[in-house]
């Protein structure tokens, strides 16, 4: 899962990311500098807390000085793109600590940040202008965290990702530092959610781990459902507290989730949670475990025509899955929600470049409109003209009801 979450002033993201403690306890490691600004400003390696609270408000660490023109008291400070593993993933470096799987973890989450860095833009007002102009540069530091919020004293793992971005980028046009305009990311974050997965799914794959489609998303292959339950305390709780209030909506639940969290368990080392966690499985999970922990699975291509990926389809009949989907309801959809369609049937087993390949070969039509990239299909058009020349040619034929 991926969350996009502003944070609102300079108090509020030096309260999260240092009261929290995300710098130094042992379930959390100490979050590194990423992202071409971060380079611009000479920021490298170990992210510092004095840097860090610098950059809140708006000032360069190493001069002191202001970075963006303005300075509003009630300014966006940044957003924190939130990346999650899923529970299996969590559970598996959690009792294992592989460090294969943490390392394929992070550099999904680099490699999605990229991306999202790439469509990086700031907003243009010089000489009557109002238009937003690509600077294609970030500043963020990433911060992984091993572990949820405790329940009893005691939390689950949760392998996940904070990568705060900064609310500021340079216009290479301008030659200075301007806020970034977050609007389009925002949009596109179910694209990005898709490429993360897409990325992770892939180097899974790559240390000869199984996969299957849940519901929800993903898993690694051989994880019953009420082990995964057992183990996600945290999202019971939250979902408990949103049942008893008539919250359905996700991102309100999201919102709860962040209002009913409690400390961190600081008494815990990672080793101690590790020895709890084992604790809680029964002889078939640990066998589970032991399995992935190092024998390779042969890995079951779909049967052709197959309409449910359980494994993952290939390109061309993930277009195919993707366009019977998204076309449904929708005459065109934006061609970052096919792909993210398209991503999430293949569980890994194409890149973006080679989805976009694969739209482009295919009879799907794509036009920019007003910056953003549409698609539909011949066949969806048609349907479209049908419609219309049924409602044209019924015109008048019969009287108002009524009257």
């Amino acid at each position: 899962m991926l969350r996009i979450v502003p944070t609102q002033s300079a108090a509020q993201a030096k309260s999260y990311y240092s009261q929290s403690d995300y710098y130094t306890a042992d379930q959390e490691m100490p979050g590194v500098w990423k992202g071409k600004g971060a380079e611009r400003l000479g920021l490298a390696g170990l992210v510092e807390k004095a840097q860090f609270e610098a950059l809140c408000d708006n000032l360069d660490p190493a001069t002191g000085e202001p970075i963006t023109a303005a300075t509003r008291s009630n300014r966006t400070v940044g957003y924190d793109f939130n990346f999650h593993a899923p529970k299996s993933l969590s559970l598996l470096h959690a009792i294992t600590n592989d460090q294969r799987l943490l390392s394929a973890f992070q550099a999904s989450v680099d490699e999605t940040m990229s991306l999202v860095e790439a469509d990086m833009q700031t907003r243009v007002r010089k000489n009557g202008q109002d238009t937003n102009r690509t600077t294609g540069e970030m500043l963020w530091a990433r911060f992984d965290h091993f572990t949820a919020r405790p329940i009893d004293g005691v939390p689950d793992p949760h392998l996940h990702s904070h990568a705060f971005v900064q609310n500021m980028t340079f216009d290479g046009v301008e030659g200075q530092w301007k806020a970034g305009q977050f609007r389009n990311l925002k949009r596109d974050a179910p694209f990005y959610q898709a490429v993360f997965h897409a990325k992770l799914m892939a180097k899974l794959r790559d240390l000869g781990m199984p996969l299957e489609k849940t519901h929800e998303g993903w898993e690694i292959q051989g994880f019953d459902k009420k082990t995964l339950t057992k183990f996600s305390r945290r999202t019971q709780q939250i979902e408990a507290i949103a049942e008893a209030k008539g919250i359905t909506d996700p991102d309100q639940k999201a919102e709860l989730g962040a209002k009913t969290r409690k400390g961190k368990a600081k008494n815990l080392s990672m080793k101690e949670l590790r020895a709890l966690w084992s604790e809680r499985l029964d002889a078939d999970e640990q066998a589970v475990i032991e399995r992935l922990r190092g024998e390779d699975v042969i890995l079951l291509e779909p049967a052709e025509g197959e309409s449910q990926p359980s494994r993952g389809l290939p390109a061309k009949m993930a277009l195919t899955f993707a366009c019977q989907h998204v076309f449904e309801r929708n005459s065109v959809v934006s061609e970052r929600r096919l792909m993210a369609e398209m991503l999430n049937a293949g569980l890994g087993r194409f890149t973006v470049a080679e989805a976009q390949s694969a739209i482009k070969e295919s009879e799907v039509i794509v036009r920019t409109y007003d910056g953003q990239r549409l698609a539909t299909t011949h066949e969806v058009l048609a349907e479209e003209r049908q419609v219309i020349d049924f409602a044209r040619d019924g015109r008048g034929k019969a009287k108002p009801l009524g009257l």
